[in-house]
């Protein structure tokens, strides 16, 4: 249902922050709701929008103006994918570097696109290292039963040594359901004297079934916002670790290029030579060093 819109602001009301104008749109329309990937129907909350906004490093102002200016193109039911693509087109007029960080999670389902998902394991092993562990990818471990598993990651520090198990999905609205942690725990445990724990990560969410079991056999979930305060995008945003796809500039043939040699993160590109990134991907490396010094920004 299209909701109609007052034709200007009331010129003697000064609008100093963009919840202000939602509220006066509030006065004016029907109360906007926002339908999610998986079609539940919420009430759009522009603070949500906001700290999004500034998550992604926009400054307060930048983002309240974002707010300011995709205000009057809501209507009743509009999905998240296309408020999603509504604001990070207004910040990238304003401020190209945060838009690049607001498209992180886009930017990791492209990670899976034309290699089963490899690369995603490859960031997954690159926030971990940040994470302080010590990685070890696609390993081979005989259980306790004589049979030989297939390990994604292996993450160690200290005495904890973590069975990771990485889910990817190239698609919005996907869940892991129970099976997942069935299966994985089951493997933990032919594999329980080799490790002190298991883990899944996935860039997507988790079914209520598999976090009740996940819950009451102690595996450990990290999914794109679980659990809460260290959900993967916390973790991205608090280590400041960034896929290779949030720059513009890598095109797909680039993006291949790097991916092969295991540069997955902007941090990756910053730490090489800039002869060696136009050995890769040609007269393009200069616009991608660029956008990956603007993109780049320290841990909180």
């Amino acid at each position: 249902m299209a909701v109609s819109q007052p034709s200007a602001f009331p010129p003697t009301q000064s609008l100093k922050t963009s919840i202000n104008l939602i509220f006066y749109y509030k006065r004016c329309i029907t109360i906007v709701t926002i339908t999610k990937s998986n079609g539940e129907r919420v009430k759009f909350d522009p603070k949500k929008l906001l700290n999004s906004l500034m998550r992604a490093g926009a400054e307060k102002a930048t983002a309240e103006e974002v707010i300011k200016r995709i205000t009057p193109m809501l209507y009743d039911g509009i999905y998240t994918g296309k408020l999603y693509r509504l604001a990070f087109r207004e910040l990238k007029k304003l401020d190209m570097p945060a838009s690049s960080r607001y498209a992180i999670k886009w930017a990791i389902t492209r990670l899976g696109r034309g290699n089963e998902g490899f690369s995603f394991e490859q960031f997954t092993a690159k926030v971990f290292e940040r994470m302080g562990y010590k990685i070890s990818l696609n390993q081979a471990v005989k259980g306790r039963s004589g049979i030989t598993h297939e390990i994604d990651l292996i993450a160690e520090k200290g005495k904890e040594k973590l069975l990771v198990e990485c889910k990817h999905h190239s698609k919005q609205g996907m869940w892991v359901n129970v099976q997942t942690p069935l299966y994985v725990y089951a493997r933990y445990l032919d594999l329980k004297d080799k490790f002190t724990g298991a883990m899944i990560i996935t860039n997507s969410r988790f079914s209520e079934q598999s976090e009740m079991y996940s819950k009451s056999v102690g595996l450990k979930l990290m999914g794109w916002s679980h659990p809460e305060g260290q959900s993967l995008q916390n973790i991205i945003d608090i280590y400041a670790v960034y896929p290779i796809t949030v720059l513009h500039t890598v095109d797909n043939a680039s993006l291949g290029r790097l991916l092969v040699k295991n540069i997955v993160t902007v941090s990756d590109i910053l730490s090489m030579p800039v002869s060696r990134l136009s050995n890769l991907i040609g007269k393009r490396a200069v616009l991608v060093r660029k956008e990956a010094e603007a993109v780049a920004r320290a841990p909180d």
